[in-house]
Parts: structure tokens; sequence; C-alpha cells
């Protein structure tokens, strides 16, 4: 197949998942990755797995009302753009990730193609209460102003001709918010890169994701309060961007919780860091999936994770883990009953074993690539 593969992404779990897909896929496919000069290309880079990269000029204005303004007005002349590139390339399909911008992207509507749209999550803002200490009060004055974003990513998903997702929980939300429906592609972990190594286990505890409270780190930090003092594991969490670590740092010191803040760890230093923690604690709020679980068994490790979400389609019973409900005492009881415990290196092959034969990026791929082969 010859497939133009679109994405407008900042780095985490939705480029990571790209990333893997294009490896597997560029094998046996011709691939050109249309994307914006301003996304970059550092984290998960593509540039050297497909057979030609295009980058539109397109800038977004980090600052309000440029930044709302420029989604309305340039972003989508951009898109038209591209989706012109695309249209006479004698593709097969259009392989569409999201943009971070408006989620599901305006060049849905302009591609000519049959287009497969690949929704990592709603536009949550418009469905959920999103928790938030910083900037609240700047993100209340300006919400007004970004509504139509709701319609936008609403529209932009009608033009898809076919929409795939990574849960049945998301499965679930794209029915209910869009009318759409969607198949599940089952994602992976790249047990290479993550695995155990021999390595000093460390008294920490592990919290990974962007430095937003939708990753539930402040609920972390407060469970960690209720051990007795002396029991308390540092806490190490690895964001990938946001903007709350002045409010996680204050109300660590405030509940006398040991922190420390990683940003952007490359893959060695997240693979070391799965290996010295004792304990990852996972309590995104109604995370759509939850590839940080996964990484962390893939390494042997130990996972506490609250049970919303697509996280218990990964902790099922069949895996060496159970989901805790998000109860501060609840679950702050169970922690420390997990740190009590003494691991073994029996226990942590079994966590691996069940990532590598449910979990691997290879047979997720092939699901993927027979899709694709059914509806070009």
């Amino acid at each position: 197949m010859k497939i133009a593969v679109v994405h407008n992404l900042r780095p985490g779990g939705a480029k990571r998942v790209l990333y893997e897909q294009v490896k597997i896929l560029s094998k046996n496919h011709t691939l050109d990755i249309y994307t914006f000069k301003s996304s970059g290309d550092k984290y998960f880079p593509l540039k050297n797995l497909v057979r030609n990269y295009y980058e539109i000029d397109y800038n977004y204005p980090e600052h309000f009302p440029k930044s709302v303004l420029s989604i309305y007005r340039q972003l989508p002349k951009a898109y038209r753009k591209m989706a012109e590139l695309i249209n006479p390339g004698n593709y097969d399909l259009a392989y569409v990730f999201p943009c971070f911008l408006t989620q599901a992207p305006f060049v849905l509507r302009y591609l000519k193609i049959p287009s497969v749209y690949f929704c990592a999550e709603p536009k949550r803002e418009f469905y959920e209460k999103i928790p938030r200490v910083s900037n609240n009060f700047t993100y209340k004055i300006t919400y007004p102003f970004r509504y139509y974003l709701k319609k936008i990513d609403f529209d932009n998903m009608q033009k898809a001709d076919l929409v795939l997702t990574l849960s049945k929980y998301n499965k679930q939300n794209i029915e209910k918010f869009y009318s759409k429906k969607s198949t599940v592609i089952n994602m992976g972990v790249n047990t290479r890169i993550f695995y155990p190594i021999n390595i000093q286990k460390e008294n920490m505890i592990l919290s990974v994701g962007n430095l937003t409270l939708l990753k539930g780190h402040d609920f972390v930090i407060k469970c960690i309060s209720h051990l007795p003092k002396i029991k308390r594991s540092k806490l190490i969490i690895v964001g990938f961007g946001g903007n709350e670590e002045i409010y996680l740092t204050d109300l660590a010191k405030k509940l006398e919780v040991e922190l420390e803040i990683i940003n952007s760890p490359n893959d060695e230093m997240l693979n070391k860091l799965y290996n010295k923690a004792s304990l990852l604690v996972f309590a995104a709020h109604r995370e759509p999936f939850g590839l940080v679980v996964l990484e962390a068994l893939a390494a042997g490790l130990k996972v506490l994770a609250v049970g919303e979400g697509g996280v218990p389609e990964i902790l099922t019973k069949k895996s060496p883990e159970n989901p805790v409900k998000r109860d501060e005492k609840v679950f702050s009881q169970v922690l420390e009953e997990e740190l009590n415990k003494k691991d073994d290196k029996k226990s942590m092959m079994l966590r691996r074993h069940y990532v590598t034969v449910n979990w691997n990026w290879e047979n997720s791929v092939k699901q993927l690539e027979k899709i694709l082969v059914r509806f070009q």
C-alpha cells in the first residue's frame, strides 16, 4: 500500500503509538509523512522511517487571542494546502492522527481519498470536568472563545471514512460524543526499550505523565501523605510538559512528601527509573488507555493503578496486578501493603511475560494492517 500519514502531535502517548506503527508498517508499505514545520521531529522521530517527509508552513501562536484566532483562520488553510498535496499523490489511503489543537484535524474535510482516523481520545475539555489549578482563571475567561472547537472537532470527525481507537472505553465515548462507530486496535509496548536491568532498587515511587491534574499526580501525593512518615517513600514524577509543576511541588512540601520532578527523559533514562522504583502508581483520571502501565510491567515493575478509563482493559483477571478504586483511604492502605511486600524475580518475569504475550506492537500492527488492506 501507498499511505499518506498525517499528524500534528506533541510528545506523548499518541506520538509513541504513531512511531511504533510507522516503524513496522514502513517495512512492507510506502509511507509519506505530512505534518507542520512547528510539530518537530525530535521525540519519536519519523523522518528516517518513511520515503518522504513533508512539512507545511504553520506556526501556532501560544498566547490568547492570537492562538484561538489562528486555529479558526490560519489552521484550516494550512490543512487545505496539505490535502492539496496528498490528493493527487496516488495514495491508497490517508492514515490520520490527531491535531493537538483541534483533536480531529481539518485535513479530514479536504481529503478526496479514503481516510482512516486514529482517535486517541475525544476533545476531553468539552466532555468532562478537567481538574486544574494553574491558569484556571485564564482558562475560564478564554473558554467561551474556545468552545467552537467542540464543533470543529465533531464536524472533522464526521468526515473520516473509518475511525480506529485504542480501547473499548474510548470506543464507547466516541459513539456517545460523536455518534460514530469505531474499531479498537490493541496497543503494544516495545519490550526492547522497556525491560528489566540489573540495577539496585531504591525506596521510591514513580508516577509518569504530563504535569497536569488529569494525570492524578496530586492524588498520589495525597495518598503517600496518609502513610506514617517513617514509611513514606520518595515520589518521582516523570513529566512531559504541562503547567502544574509549581502546584505539585507546593502540595508535596505542604504534606511532607519528598518529591522530585524529572522533565522529558529519554527512553533509556525512563527504563532505568522503572527499574529503580519500588512501584509505579498510576492515578490518571479516565485515561483512554494507559501505555505507561504497559511500559512499567514490561520492565518488571509492580503497578498500583486506579481502575478508571482503559486501565481495567490492561489489568484484567489474567494480569498479575489488580486495579484499585479512586479513594484516598483505600488506595493508601493498598499502597502501604504493596510497599511492605518484598518483590522477587519470578514476579517481575511474570509481569513482563504478560505484556510480551498480550501487548506487543508486532501483533498490534498486524491487526492494523489487515484493517487497512480491507479498507483501501
